[in-house]
């Protein structure tokens, strides 16, 4: 993951969006988890995303920046044009609540 100077670091391969991915939805933090979503879009061009999704590309900027509550409809969208799919595992006895 590369960063320019005084800027966070940023998910850029598949395997690094993943491990981003999953370390905000396991922290379940949405400001997170809308942040790291909204920069893979930025990554895989905003323009594109927005065209196999159907959605304005203003209107993804806004929704998908760290912060905002998208439709949850929107972000699967998002998430499939990415490549990603959201799934359900469930907790074991020992994951705390």
């Amino acid at each position: 993951m590369g960063s320019k100077a005084g800027q966070p670091e940023y998910p850029a391969t598949p395997d690094e969006m993943t491990v981003a991915l999953n370390a905000a939805l396991e922290a379940g933090d949405l400001y997170r988890i809308m942040g790291v979503i909204g920069e893979m879009a930025r990554i895989h061009r905003i323009r594109r995303v927005a065209r196999e999704t159907g959605l304005g590309e203003k209107s993804l900027y806004k929704s998908m920046r760290a912060g905002a509550s998208p439709e949850f409809n929107t972000v699967l969208r998002v998430l499939r044009s990415l490549g990603f799919r959201l799934q359900a595992v469930p907790l074991s006895s020992n994951d705390s609540q």
